[in-house]
């Protein structure tokens, strides 16, 4: 899921408190400077059709500086817009929210709404637990309006057969869920998710499927961590018939290209076990 870099981070706790005192110190500045770097942005040439867009403006960001946490550390829940420093759900979103901008010649008013409606459930901000933290969540939310289909299934995925409760399991992990409230309604979407059924591409079968990829499908690694739906989130650069990662990497420090086909990628780390497909919809 979209937490699970982070949230298994040894001395995560107080790496955490002195992350958030310095994030929020850097919250209006990076804000302000992201009028600017999306005006420049919008000022290029991405395409047509939302595959290459999603692409296109994906490469854009290519050696940006690896950050994480950046929606942590305010003391309430708002909207944070940076394009100077990304983590791996940051780079999804950001992007997304650009092409779907960019395909209707919007403004910078219209990404930040953009940016809201696929960051929270609703399109609503109010409090912690209205974003939506887990990606199962975040992929049942965005395709529900209309802006991403989930076609894991019919990529041939076999149902996703584990309880989703990592962050109600492990509230000392997170800040922000540490007040009995927010555990209550994190709890309940936990409930909401695992009434669902979703379906993910075993680790084995991605090589079979990478010639159905497209460029700028969203891909989110599934985790075999107990209570832990997704790793790791990134789109897919096709070179032939082989897909490959665009991501921020967390080991390489900058948002990058996987120097190796995606199989091969997702395979690299013993703690995922496959991965979801989401596919931009025009």
């Amino acid at each position: 899921m979209r937490i699970g870099v982070f949230s298994l981070t040894p001395g995560i706790k107080s790496t955490l408190c002195a992350l958030c005192i310095s994030m929020a110190a850097m919250t209006g500045r990076a804000q302000s400077d992201a009028e600017k770097a999306f005006k420049e942005r919008m000022g290029n040439d991405y395409g047509q059709t939302m595959p290459v867009i999603v692409k296109q403006i994906t490469h854009s960001f290519l050696k940006t500086p690896y950050v994480a946490h950046t929606l942590e550390g305010n003391q309430q829940e708002q909207l944070v817009c940076r394009f100077d420093g990304l983590d791996c759900t940051t780079l999804v979103e950001n992007v997304l929210a650009m092409a779907l901008t960019y395909k209707a010649g919007g403004s910078f008013d219209q990404f930040k709404d953009e940016l809201k409606k696929i960051r929270y459930r609703n399109g609503e901000i109010d409090g912690y637990t209205s974003r939506l933290h887990y990606f199962t969540d975040w992929l049942y939310e965005n395709q529900k309006r209309g802006v991403i289909r989930d076609i894991s299934q019919e990529l041939g995925g076999i149902p996703l057969t584990k309880t989703i409760d990592f962050m109600t399991a492990h509230p000392d992990l997170y800040p922000s869920a540490k007040s009995e409230e927010a555990w209550k309604q994190l709890r309940i979407r936990e409930d909401s998710i695992n009434a669902r059924q979703y379906y993910y591409i075993p680790l084995a079968d991605i090589k079979h499927i990478e010639p159905k990829l497209n460029d700028g499908d969203i891909i989110g690694i599934a985790s075999n961590i107990s209570g832990l739906d997704c790793n790791h989130m990134g789109i897919i650069n096709k070179i032939g018939n082989q897909a490959y990662l665009l991501h921020a990497s967390s080991v390489n420090k900058e948002v990058e290209l996987s120097s190796v086909p995606l199989h091969q990628y997702v395979a690299q780390n013993k703690r995922n076990s496959g991965i979801f497909v989401a596919r931009p919809v025009e």
